[in-house]
């Protein structure tokens, strides 16, 4: 279950109705997640971005010059797109992309990144009603998920969590909402007319783009884009062993 690495805590809900993308109501929010081995002396933390919307769900790291971008299709399945926004470069990700990668692509997926917890995940925890959150109500759930110690403040009525905690007897990991931003966001959202302005690239055309240096030049920069580097290594094997 939970994974630590940097953009694994993704979680959605149980028990209360579950969302329909269409249910999703838009959200622009400033996250933190907290990483800290036991005994805890000096966390680590990152301060990240989501902007969701019912079809799309943008996650960005304060500070990052790309993002994610998620799109859910009217069969379930998603499609993904990296973004360079400096560079004004998309690289854009099919399902069929994204499975042979070994990355979900579905429902489940879905339900993580723009909630933060799967139903799965939650289906084990003990409900609880919790204190009032900006006249908001929540609702703690608490338990052993995957044989961690699990804890999610849940915000109903933006159906995402408040706060989110694992505890395993090696670290603890928290993910909190620190801020909604109801007008100026602290990072350029990507419309749809501004993605438009992107120069883009299907992922599976990169294979033959490993001698233009052009191309060599921006990709170098698609640092945490994935397969894009396994792209490279595989054909720079290959080049040494003709």
């Amino acid at each position: 279950m939970p994974t630590y690495l940097k953009s694994s805590l993704w979680l959605l809900l149980l028990g209360v109705n579950i969302a329909s993308a269409e249910d999703l109501p838009m959200l622009n929010a400033k996250f933190e997640t907290s990483q800290c081995a036991i005994p805890c002396k000096k966390p680590v933390k990152r301060e990240w971005v989501m902007m969701r919307d019912q079809q799309q769900v943008e996650l960005r790291d304060i500070g990052a010059n790309h993002s994610d971008l998620w799109q859910v299709q009217a069969d379930g399945s998603l499609d993904y797109v990296y973004l360079m926004h400096p560079e004004k470069r998309a690289i854009d990700y099919s399902t069929v992309d994204l499975r042979l990668l070994g990355i979900a692509a579905e429902e489940k997926k879905w339900q993580t990144l723009t909630q933060l917890v799967t139903q799965d995940e939650l289906a084990a925890l003990q409900k609880t009603p919790g204190k009032l959150y900006k006249n908001m109500p929540t609702e703690i759930y608490r338990g052993k998920v995957s044989q961690v110690n699990t804890e999610v403040i849940w915000l109903p009525e933006l159906r995402i969590p408040l706060q989110v905690q694992y505890r395993s007897p090696e670290r603890i990991v928290t993910v909190k909402l620190v801020q909604r931003f109801e007008q100026k966001l602290p990072v350029e959202k990507t419309t749809e007319a501004l993605l438009q302005q992107y120069q883009h690239v299907d992922f599976t055309d990169i294979g033959d783009m490993e001698h233009d240096q052009n191309a060599t030049a921006w990709l170098a920069l698609a640092k945490s884009a994935p397969g894009v580097h396994v792209h490279h290594h595989v054909s720079h094997e290959h080049d040494h062993h003709e």
